[in-house]
């Protein structure tokens, strides 16, 4: 399994765009083949500083969600909203034997 942490500072007066254009992002790739968890979070201590954390299969699902539709869509309107470009971590989980 392959877990992303995705970080993005959202402008403070964009917030409550930005909470509703992921909805439909969160709701399409949580339907996606290889897909096992699709969540966006919030620091308690800042408001603006999102997480999106996701759980793939394996890279060939996260292949298949960066050329959906859906993340296209969102990815090309979510720039003009964030503060500085969205930090992202591929993990990999450990299978302890």
């Amino acid at each position: 399994m392959l877990v992303i942490q995705a970080r993005l500072e959202v402008q403070e007066d964009k917030v409550a765009v930005f909470l509703k254009q992921v909805e439909p992002l969160i709701e399409a790739s949580r339907a996606e083949a290889g897909n096992i968890s699709y969540k966006l979070t919030c620091a308690v201590e800042n408001t603006t500083e999102f997480y999106m954390i996701e759980q793939w299969e394996d890279i060939a699902a996260i292949d298949a969600h960066n050329k959906s539709s859906h993340f296209q869509a969102f990815q090309a309107s979510v720039g003009s909203m964030l503060n500085a470009p969205p930090i992202i971590q591929v993990l990999s989980t450990l299978e302890r034997k």
